[in-house]
């Protein structure tokens, strides 16, 4: 029997999952689209003390979403277990545990009513602030970015304690808990829906920090420090340095067509892929694309911006906007789709800067519509995509010309903007501009 389900379905007005019973009172104008949706990297190891009696139960993971309204809502999401020593693997439980509000958002709406359709916030990155090999270890670090470019900033605790109540979750007055960014800025000249963190997995201690890659109007990537510091292993996990926030470290691609989609190599320091609205997608590197990224072993890493440049010009897509694009984790692939329908998947395997890419497959009408997110599990054998079509589709790397393998009865009543899987490749979950949210099983 496949593992492929729809475990659960969330619209972010209601504290619980909608039920077949109040499904029907729900109208179009009382949802809020949401547009983005990403599983936290950050692995935990706590479990709840609900279930702890429960041998079987697996720890919390942690979910965001940015939506229309502007507001950036964290979820807890548990296995449910049917009885104590039983675990019920297709149901979970998933509960809105924390508001991020920009300084903006005086407060979180308490009422359908009170909320207002503004600038919404319409990329979302979350990345780990650890450089080691614990999976469990690292502050967690997201930032949203609202379609006037400004950018919000926030830094969670490593292993919160997760409360055992809904009630714990919330306020004296009874409004849910609310967190405040660490840290602002507005960056002029940005499409508004292109930006990803770089994780310090990928870049390792920089004297730089954090640096995030967004999108510009005119077609170039900005890589842009946002204030917060790398634990340095060296000298006691210090973050203390960090180049100051909305320094500019290096500017590439202007004069090409608008980024509409980002994709960071996970094994070649500063290497990475643009999708754009022309249809073209560029892949740029400092050096020579090794590991580590150095130019002849030269330069230190803090030193590769501004030796940035383009290596591999792709145009399979040309005429059709870029708008998904993902390596696979093992950096041996390069997935991308565009608003044809199409896939094409790139050999990325033995990269380097003066080698061609090859293209070893291609996926003609993959989905009825544009292709608006591709996001690859961490097997790097099977990716998930989403798309105007209101669909989400299981891929197999090897045989993806046999079809999907498995295509998720969504129940979105609208395009799917973003879908993301799950550090430990149990879970996908998608969001839709019907405002619904849901996960699925990939549990083979």
């Amino acid at each position: 029997m496949s593992g492929y389900r729809t475990l659960h379905r969330h619209t972010e007005h209601d504290d619980d999952a909608v039920s077949s019973d109040n499904e029907s009172s729900i109208t179009a104008s009382t949802l809020i689209p949401v547009f983005a949706v990403t599983f936290s990297p950050c692995q935990q190891t706590h479990v709840n003390t609900r279930s702890a009696a429960n041998p079987n139960a697996k720890p919390p993971t942690r979910l965001l979403t940015t939506s229309a309204d502007g507001l950036i809502r964290s979820y807890k999401i548990t296995d449910k277990s049917i009885k104590a020593d039983v675990l019920d693997a297709a149901a979970l439980s998933m509960e809105l545990d924390q508001i991020m509000l920009t300084s903006s958002n005086a407060l979180y709406p308490k009422s359908k009513e009170e909320s207002i359709l503004g600038l919404g916030c319409a990329a979302l990155s979350v990345v780990r602030n650890y450089v080691g090999e614990d999976p469990s270890a690292g502050d967690e670090v997201a930032a949203s970015m609202r379609l006037d470019g400004h950018v919000a900033i926030w830094k969670r605790g490593e292993q919160p304690s997760y409360p055992d109540s809904k009630a714990e979750t919330k306020n004296e007055d009874g409004t849910l808990a609310v967190v405040k960014p660490d840290a602002e800025l507005d960056v002029k000249g940005t499409t508004g829906t292109t930006m990803m963190l770089l994780s310090p997995k990928s870049t390792g201690f920089s004297r730089h920090g954090i640096v995030m890659m967004v999108g510009m109007l005119d077609g170039s990537v900005s890589f842009i420090c946002i204030g917060i510091g790398i634990p340095d292993s060296r000298k006691c996990n210090d973050t203390s340095k960090y180049s100051e926030q909305g320094t500019v470290l290096d500017n590439i691609g202007s004069g090409n067509s608008i980024p509409l989609s980002l994709a960071v190599h996970p094994l070649h320091h500063l290497t990475f892929a643009v999708g754009r609205k022309d249809g073209t997608i560029d892949i740029y590197s400092a050096g020579n694309g090794n590991a580590g990224g150095s130019i002849g072993g030269s330069i230190s890493g803090d030193d590769l911006y501004g030796h940035i440049r383009r290596c591999h010009h792709l145009i399979q897509h040309a005429g059709n906007p870029v708008r998904a694009l993902s390596f696979t984790p093992d950096g041996s692939l390069l997935i991308s789709g565009c608003d044809d329908g199409h896939i094409y998947i790139h050999d990325t395997s033995s990269f380097r800067q003066n080698d061609s890419i090859r293209m070893v497959a291609a996926i003609h009408n993959a989905h009825r519509g544009y292709i608006l997110s591709v996001d690859v599990l961490p097997d790097s054998k099977r990716f998930v995509t989403s798309s105007v079509d209101k669909t989400v589709k299981v891929w197999n790397v090897g045989t993806p010309n046999n079809g999907p393998v498995h295509s998720f009865d969504t129940g979105h009543e609208n395009m799917i903007w973003d879908v993301s899987c799950s550090a430990d490749g149990r879970r996908c979950v998608s969001c839709s501009d019907d405002g619904f949210v849901q996960v699925y099983s990939c549990e083979e």
